[in-house]
């Protein structure tokens, strides 16, 4: 009860948990759902209600009661984790919501899934070359700040009766390194491990695709494994932030009366209580802007984004800002006529 009781002391008036986060530890896929109980202490001066629970995935939800909790009482929730289909360190959360429409708290689970003994076809859905399995072929590490590295692994598996030997050809950027085994014997599993590391450089703003080829048996794979990341800045949160909104959700792009140029608008409000600052812009080859890197968009005032290409198609212009909630953010544009 320890630790119901200090974060009693630092929320006075709001309901508080025992702890956010579990660490299931490792466990056996075979074995199935694993639960933990979190302790939900009403430390308020009015009675609460649990409501529902929004699952971060289908393999996470929560057992609880939804009469009142009277001030000063508590109630159990309960978290179930199944691990079926997973592999590896997995991290799923949970946010338990109150009959008045306030979030009470979101719950982490942590596990390192042991996969159960079943074919390597029943648990790898994607094949890179003849009987060599992966379980994905594509790899968002999503943002990865100025600076910092971040590592993520594919898993591969060999289905064939004879070992396999590999190479990786990767199609990428210097500050991406992928490193498979050697050799990989018949039967077994191992994992491609993926690495970003981004410059410490405070001008690099930029998204990165790359592709990853592997080479098996002096021959390419039929199917490459692509990742792609965004560097950008850290953006600090605390005190006041803008707050960006864009309209509408896609551009059309028009020809005008006398130019056969295609052009589209979006909107871009600042509806925060800071400056917005565009600190980087990334469009296409052939596409013209009308705002650059520097644009500051004062709060409760909007700017119009135009672009112009001759070109008709869609095409994204990305733009990177001081946002907290939307440090980068895709501006998507379209010929009305190739939606």
């Amino acid at each position: 009860m320890t630790a119901v009781c200090a974060n009693a002391q630092n929320n006075a008036a709001m309901p508080v948990f025992d702890t956010y986060e579990h660490d299931f530890g490792t466990i056996s896929e075979a074995d199935g759902p694993v639960s933990h109980v979190f302790h939900l202490l009403n430390n308020s001066d009015k009675s609460v209600a649990i409501s529902r629970a929004i699952p971060g995935c289908s393999c996470i939800n929560a057992d609880f009661v939804s009469t009142p909790v009277e001030p000063g009482k508590m109630t159990d929730v309960v978290v179930t984790y199944s691990p079926s289909g997973a592999v590896g360190d997995t991290y799923r959360t949970i946010e338990i919501m109150a009959t008045d429409g306030r979030s009470l708290g979101t719950l982490s689970t942590k596990a390192n899934v042991i996969p159960a003994d079943r074919s390597i076809q029943e648990r790898y859905f994607y094949t890179l070359a003849d009987l060599l399995y992966a379980n994905k072929t594509a790899l968002p590490f999503g943002y990865v700040y100025q600076g910092k590295m971040a590592q993520k692994q594919v898993f591969i598996a060999n289905a064939s009766d004879k070992a396999m030997n590999l190479e990786v050809d990767a199609t990428q950027s210097p500050e991406l390194r992928a490193v498979a085994p050697y050799r990989l014997e018949a039967g077994r599993e191992s994992a491609i491990t993926i690495t970003y590391t981004m410059p410490d450089d405070k001008s690099l703003f930029r998204t990165f695709n790359d592709t990853i080829w592997l080479i098996v048996n002096g021959q390419k794979a039929r199917v490459p494994v692509t990742v792609s990341a965004i560097c950008m800045a850290k953006i600090d949160e605390s005190g006041s932030v803008p707050e960006m909104t864009t309209y509408p959700s896609v551009g059309q792009m028009a020809a005008g009366w006398l130019s056969s140029r295609l052009s589209g608008t979006i909107e871009l409000t600042n509806n925060g209580k800071a400056d917005l600052v565009i600190y980087a812009i990334e469009k296409p080859d052939g596409v013209a802007v009308n705002i650059g890197n520097g644009t500051v968009v004062k709060p409760g005032r909007k700017i119009d984004v135009k672009a112009e290409t001759e070109q008709g198609g869609k095409f994204s212009v990305n733009l990177f800002t001081n946002d907290p909630k939307r440090p980068f953010k895709e501006l998507i544009f379209s010929n009305i006529n190739n939606n």
